[in-house]
């Protein structure tokens, strides 16, 4: 598992060719400054110059039919690449007010995040750095010797529910929930779909997000990160002919059903359900979660 950790972490997630920017619409920029927040479509993206994968977490509905508020809840691939444009965006349209920022210390420090005045910013990483090499031999190397890249991304979803530090980081991520008082907290990791991913089904199961939609949402990565993920596969087919290879990049590059289902799986055999990992895993306690449904519903 460590192995593996060490391989989708930072080899992976971490290769500065996988990070490439889309393109944003100058007329779509312009438009969304006018959207409601009633207008907001759940997990639409953000469109951004620096970053993709930026998704405003607001208009999901909850089992008891509320729904999440515009403009608090973000989730998010790595920032470092934001423009003056996207940071007045963020600011100014989605009110950005608190980052979290999943990544090691080794990936921060490589691509740090751009500082931005008024906005909090906290480290806090979900895995412990291992100092693995992001070349892309290594990573194709590491590939050749895999023998199902999709088990180990299961393995890597039920670490972030087995292992202590994960467990911490994300309690970490949780107390910074519930003290903000006001605009969006982002929370980010390199691609924004295995950590972060995590991070958001948490937050959306916390809230009362029934299953389906927190998959559904999981899944989007899959579509924000097209462009970013069909580079990635070109890159290593240029390295090397071997399908091994080249099919295992697409595993991990992708979110799959089964990936995020371990980690719930993982919670239901060692705490009986979600809720309780949220207690007992987390330490939530009862009036958290009234208070973090209060804040974050409407």
């Amino acid at each position: 598992m460590k192995k593996w950790v060490k391989v989708t972490g930072i080899a992976v997630v971490g290769t500065s060719l996988l990070l490439t920017g889309c393109q944003s619409d100058k007329k779509a920029r312009t438009s969304e400054k006018n959207i409601t927040s009633a207008q907001m479509i759940a997990g639409e993206q953000i469109k951004l110059d620096g970053a993709v994968n930026v998704r405003d977490l607001g208009g999901y509905k909850t089992t008891d039919g509320k729904r999440i508020k515009s403009h608090r809840l973000i989730r998010s691939a790595e920032l470092y690449k934001l423009t003056g444009e996207d940071i007045r965006k963020l600011k100014g349209t989605y009110r950005l007010h608190q980052i979290v920022d999943f990544r090691t210390n080794s990936e921060v420090k490589e691509k740090p995040d751009p500082p931005i005045q008024g906005v909090r910013y906290t480290h806090d990483s979900i895995m412990k750095d291992n100092g693995a090499s992001t070349s892309m031999a290594d990573l194709t190397a590491s590939l050749s010797k895999m023998d199902n890249p999709e088990t180990f991304l299961i393995q890597a979803n039920q670490s972030f529910v087995t292992d202590e530090h994960a467990r911490q980081a994300y309690k970490e991520f949780f107390n910074i929930l519930l003290k903000n008082d006001k605009g969006a907290v982002l929370w980010h990791c390199t691609a924004g779909k295995d950590r972060a991913g995590f991070g958001t089904a948490l937050v959306l199961s916390a809230l009362g997000v029934p299953k389906k939609t927190i998959m559904k949402d999981y899944l989007l990565s899959n579509k924000y990160r097209a462009v970013e993920n069909k580079t990635a596969i070109e890159e290593i087919s240029k390295q090397t002919d071997d399908s091994k290879v080249i099919n295992g990049m697409k595993a991990i590059m992708d979110v799959r059903e089964n990936y995020l289902d371990a980690a719930f799986t993982e919670i239901n055999e060692q705490y009986g359900s979600m809720e309780r990992f949220l207690k007992n895993g987390l330490g939530l306690t009862n009036a958290d979660l009234i208070k973090l449904k209060n804040k974050y519903l409407s």
